[in-house]
């Protein structure tokens, strides 16, 4: 009995280790890259649309979706998931980093 408690309590810590704090981790950077956009940022949203930050609005961007038209989209900050200049510098960590 003491066996499986042990087990349990082993097995928790690693569902935690492994799930938990990562997803807190990736939260937090989404929610800075979202408190940090600014207008001329271009940005990658949920859904897959890269877009250029004309508006910043309390709760939404306004977005111009191609440089050539007017067209023009708007969405929550919360459906933000990237940044092309973030993953831009990302990459030339990595890079410097080999």
């Amino acid at each position: 009995m003491e066996f499986f408690a042990l087990y349990f309590l082993v097995l928790m810590t690693l569902v935690v280790v492994m799930g938990v704090i990562p997803a807190w981790k990736r939260r937090k950077q989404t929610r800075e890259l979202q408190q940090s956009i600014v207008p001329g940022d271009t940005v990658i949203t949920m859904g897959g649309i890269v877009a250029r930050v004309l508006v910043r609005e309390e709760n939404t961007l306004i977005l111009q979706l191609n440089e050539n038209s007017c067209s023009q989209m708007r969405v929550l900050i919360s459906a933000i998931q990237g940044s092309t200049q973030k993953d831009m510098q990302d990459a030339e960590n990595i890079a410097k980093k080999k």
